[in-house]
């Protein structure tokens, strides 16, 4: 339901006549299991997501896995944070069969030390819009200024979120609008942008 973009993935080479297939699950906590599904052919290498989300203090682990691109392998664990509380951070494992049965991703350690940076900052469930005019403290290496909003489905429940806050580079990675889908969740994203955020006077 969050933006599940900014994936840190090992890669695998699909060649003709081989075709890769991944354990697909979604689960909350820090372990799942599902059935073997083939990729796409875009999808070429295996993740494990883990995430945990801060509501109100309230920490929520989650984890996913699933088809991925190799494209971002590059990046390591991922943060963003929207104040008020609000804050998610999120790791990924690359794996390719049997390897994939004994990973064990592990969640990327808390960073509070700000960067002398800052960005607009809202977070808003159900509006879609942010009602509130505030900026918030960039930590670690949370460069970029993330503002998205977006509608998104699963099964009856339609949630309209809106997004700003202090974001890592992998959250920014192929942000688009449109429509995708992941784990039975139906996302139109309305707006995307990123932008470099800026220093504190």
């Amino acid at each position: 339901m969050k933006i599940l973009l900014g994936l840190t993935i090992s890669f695998v080479l699909v060649t003709a006549g081989v075709t890769l297939e991944c354990e697909v699950c979604t689960s909350v906590g820090t372990s799942c299991s599902g059935r073997m599904e083939t990729c796409p052919a875009d999808k070429d290498t295996c993740v494990i997501i883990v995430t945990e989300s801060t509501m109100h203090g309230m920490q929520i682990p989650t984890v996913v896995k699933t088809c991925e691109s190799s494209k971002n392998c590059k990046f390591g664990p991922q943060y963003m944070h929207f104040g008020r509380g609000q804050a998610f951070k999120t790791a990924f494992t690359c794996c390719v069969g049997d390897a994939c049965r004994t990973a064990t991703p592990q969640l990327p350690p808390v960073i509070t030390k700000p960067n002398g940076k800052r960005c607009p900052a809202c977070y808003s469930w159900f509006s879609g819009t942010c009602d509130q005019d505030e900026t918030v403290d960039c930590v670690g290496e949370e460069n970029d200024c993330l503002n998205v909003a977006a509608t998104v489905t699963y099964g009856p429940s339609v949630i309209n979120t809106a997004q700003k806050g202090c974001a890592t580079k992998g959250f920014c990675v192929d942000l688009n609008v449109g429509e995708f889908s992941t784990m039975g969740f139906q996302s139109l994203i309305k707006r995307a942008e990123c932008t470099p955020a800026s220093a504190i006077a």
